[in-house]
């Protein structure tokens, strides 16, 4: 599995795919799933500029359909961060794509509103999470503020996810969160995990990167360096799973009792 990182050129879906295309040719590595960052396809921080890049999914739209693309020629898994418009409303959405074609998307369900983040304003709430069976595994899909709110991602492991991959634009300032969270996150649900983080600068948010790959025990097994653009490969085996859960049964022991006051 691996997790991509590169500047973005916000409103521009025909880019930022070519980005992902290069990144992944000049990395010469076999990759299955590859994890790109939060509104990466169409740029985060876009405000007023949402609706020019927001699609309709499934659909034939260019962010897409240039997805679909990519994941055929190169055989491999993708989910990546675009806008979805469904309804008249706005959702900052992850779509995850195939060999196949278009599996599944997932909609940011915990939208910040707070600080430099007006997400609220401009994005509706989702309201569903899912875990999406393909040929290489179970996966499991949040975004960025997501990560917080930790039932959301023992929900995800007990509905099966094997991996979790959280897609994120963590700004400089609150990237040292993600670094002590994300590896407790990988303890509690003893799954493999990818954070993918923007970086370079949008708008008034600087975004620093440092995209991981981290064991169930919380260890990091691939990183990509801060400020810096490429993509970073971890060999895992899913069959290390029952081994981890057998070790330290956070989920099983878990689901025994509900904590209430």
């Amino acid at each position: 599995m691996a997790v991509l990182q590169a500047e973005v050129r916000r409103g521009d879906v025909v880019s930022n795919l070519s980005t992902v295309k290069r990144l992944i040719t000049d990395s010469k590595e076999e990759i299955n799933l590859l994890t790109l960052p939060e509104l990466f396809v169409t740029g985060y921080n876009l405000r007023d500029g949402l609706n020019d890049v927001a699609e309709t999914i499934p659909g034939n739209g260019p962010a897409l359909s240039g997805l679909c693309d990519l994941a055929a020629f190169h055989n491999m898994y993708i989910a990546a961060g675009m806008v979805e418009k469904s309804s008249g409303t706005l959702y900052n959405c992850a779509v995850l794509v195939g060999p196949e074609g278009y599996i599944g998307h997932y909609r940011k369900q915990y939208l910040p509103n707070f600080g430099p983040f007006e997400e609220k304003t401009y994005f509706g709430e989702g309201e569903e999470i899912q875990v999406f069976e393909t040929e290489i595994g179970k996966i499991g899909i949040q975004v960025c503020y997501d990560l917080f709110f930790p039932r959301q991602s023992t929900a995800l492991a007990r509905g099966g996810a094997e991996v979790i991959l959280n897609l994120a634009a963590s700004p400089t300032t609150s990237r040292p969160l993600f670094h002590r969270v994300l590896p407790a996150r990988a303890i509690e649900t003893t799954c493999f995990w990818a954070f993918a983080n923007n970086v370079g600068v949008q708008g008034s948010l600087s975004f620093a990167g440092e995209s991981t790959i981290y064991d169930p025990r919380g260890k990091e097994i691939a990183t990509i360096p801060k400020f810096e653009e490429g993509i970073a490969v971890a060999d895992i085996s899913l069959d290390d799973i029952s081994t981890f859960r057998d070790l330290r049964p956070v989920l099983r022991d878990g689901a025994l009792r509900e904590e209430t006051l």
